[in-house]
């Protein structure tokens, strides 16, 4: 059986590596013209808008690169066999995208087509058009956008729909073929083993693990501190920083990674200067590549296999609502990159009697810039091509929008369709009722309801975050001192990947929570039980569990991952967790239509 999400992840770094080397020339080119002028002024030529980010992970990296010279060459000719085959690849590559000489494009009516008797909705410069517009310039290539730290409000999103009505018939490339093949669970199983051989080798050289001494005095030492910096006592709370960041490093083991972290949130937020050091960490990420997500997301699924089971979850429930249905719409709240449908498309596909016309409404969050609604477009053009090359019949709708303000209109529900509603961790992003009496959060309930989905797909932390500086505190550090342990003993210390997963994934949340106050959270995650709680008072039904979707969801558990995950059944959830602790789970609902409702 194959993999497709993986798949889908090595296409979409293949594009962004693409973008990559096309900017880095461009970028070269403006420094020549550019740096004799500063010189003339007698100025220090300004690094690249997008060095930040790299020479902190740099920084980070360098007491583990003081290695022999022998050692530092062999991974000098390691990271640059992945660049070789990269090379070699983009000829083979380029077969996989669309013939440009076929594309069609009507800008008055923002539609792009791949074939005049398709049509499909983008707002999106993906494709480079030979066109002028009215002003008579040209319009503008695919390429990355850098947003300004000035500006960092939330504008308003914009929609975007694409639609393939009669697809193509599959690429027959033997090429194209043998990227599927690769990219299947074998070789998933082969990382995940390699991961685990390379900590066996790390710890048989002598690499320091963290031991419990270290634990428990860099946890009291923190408590003590956030305790000094509740009550803004700032020669305490500095000396107990001082303390802190002598037992601690960016480099160091999972607990000291994870106090430097909260030793600089704390710092902020004493000199009152949480709000913008949170939106200037932001900044430097929407500054960077998307392949810095991706990278992330695929060190992901190889060292944990949460992200896995949710998708094996809620696809197999969705498999199983519209087993007979010839119209399918998912309404996927919070589709990020989209990694979770590759694997649908291609099961649906395999369908006896042809597969369903596939409607996927994709919803997220504006992002900060002037491109409010980029990633959710860009998904939508990357899942065309994808359920093209299966055939598979599609249309898609992106939205960028506060939640709570999306109307039912804009979803276009039809009445001939079997409706899905999935939401994977979203809904920790909207602001509960400690925010607004009209509680955003059961107002996204509420429309859920209205939608009347055959099934609402939820997953959501098991952890809660009190409005409380010192609970959330304690409750911060008590949750990522177990996501960091699952680091150091899943991803090798000196894996750039395990670095960037902790920038991406984990160090945001920490600092917003920590940092930050009121308004300014990010997050107000619920543990289990008090969303089961909301969503019973929210007039849904919760559904008992598929045991063939857990037979499968645990196969994958034991999928080479390391023994000390679990996952388990428990009250209508599916649970998983580490070392015993419950840290996650999913579950699946519909709602009530009784008259108490």
């Amino acid at each position: 059986m194959m993999d497709p999400t993986l798949d889908y992840i090595s296409r979409y770094l293949l594009e962004e590596e693409i973008d990559e080397l096309s900017i880095n020339k461009d970028e070269a080119a403006l420094q020549d013209i550019e740096k004799p002028f500063y010189e003339i002024l007698g100025q220090k030529y300004p690094p690249a808008p997008n060095e930040q980010l790299l020479t902190s992970n740099k920084s980070d990296l360098s007491s583990s690169s003081s290695s022999t010279s022998t050692s530092s060459n062999n991974n000098m000719l390691a990271e640059s066999l992945p660049v070789m085959e990269y090379c070699r690849g983009i000829e083979e590559g380029m077969k996989f995208l669309p013939n440009i000489n076929k594309l069609v494009a009507n800008f008055k009516e923002n539609i792009v087509s791949a074939d005049p008797s398709e049509v499909k909705y983008a707002n999106s410069a993906r494709f480079k058009f030979a066109e002028k517009d009215d002003l008579g310039m040209m319009f503008p290539s695919r390429s990355k956008k850098y947003t300004s730290d000035r500006d960092l409000d939330i504008l308003e999103g914009r929609n975007s729909k694409i639609s393939m009505i009669d697809s193509e018939e599959p690429v027959g490339d033997d090429v194209y073929d043998e990227v599927l093949l690769d990219c299947g669970d074998h070789r998933l199983k082969g990382e995940i083993w390699s991961l685990r051989e390379t900590l066996q080798l790390e710890a048989s050289s002598g690499v320091p693990k963290k031991t419990q001494g270290d634990h428990h005095e860099l946890c009291t030492l923190l408590i003590r501190c956030s305790e000094a910096v509740a009550i803004y006592d700032q020669q305490r709370a500095q000396e107990l920083l001082n303390n802190i960041r002598k037992q601690s490093s960016p480099s160091g083991n999972g607990i000291q990674r994870l106090a430097s972290v909260l030793a600089d949130a704390l710092e902020a937020r004493l000199a009152g200067d949480g709000r913008e050091y949170f939106r200037r960490h932001i900044a430097k990420l929407v500054k960077s590549p998307d392949i810095y997500f991706l990278k992330s997301h695929h060190m992901l699924i190889r060292a944990a296999p949460f992200t896995r089971v949710y998708y094996c979850f809620s696809n197999g429930n969705i498999l199983n609502v519209a087993r007979n249905a010839r119209k399918v719409h998912i309404i996927d709240l919070g589709i990020k990159f989209g990694f979770q449908w590759p694997s649908l498309i291609q099961a649906i596909s395999k369908r006896e009697g042809g597969p369903p016309k596939l409607r996927i409404t994709g919803i997220g969050f504006p992002e900060p810039g002037f491109r409010p609604a980029k990633r959710v477009e860009g998904v939508g053009q990357r899942l065309l091509e994808y359920a093209r090359s299966f055939n598979v019949p599609f249309e898609y709708k992106g939205i960028a929008s506060q939640w709570e303000s999306i109307r039912i209109e804009e979803l276009t529900i039809n009445d001939d369709e079997v409706v899905i509603v999935n939401c994977l961790f979203g809904l920790r992003e909207v602001q509960d009722e400690t925010f607004a009496i009209d509680s955003p959060r059961d107002q996204v309930l509420k429309l859920i309801r209205q939608i009347k989905p055959q099934i609402f797909i939820q997953a959501e932390a098991n952890r809660s975050y009190s409005s409380f500086f010192l609970v959330r505190f304690q409750q911060v550090l008590s949750t990522y001192a177990a996501i960091y342990d699952i680091v150091d003993s899943t991803i090798p210390r000196k894996d750039k990947d395990g670095k960037l997963l902790e920038n991406v994934y984990f160090v945001p949340d920490i600092i917003n929570s920590i940092a930050c106050e009121g308004s300014d959270l990010k997050e107000k995650p619920e543990t289990l039980k008090q969303w089961q709680r909301r969503n019973l008072r929210a007039c849904f039904e919760q559904l008992p569990v598929n045991p063939d979707i857990v037979k499968e969801c645990k196969k994958l558990v034991r999928d080479g991952y390391d023994d000390r995950y679990f996952i388990q059944e428990d009250d209508n959830w599916l649970l998983q967790g580490w070392k015993g602790r419950v840290l996650a789970g999913v579950t699946a609902w519909k709602p009530r239509l009784d008259e108490g409702c």
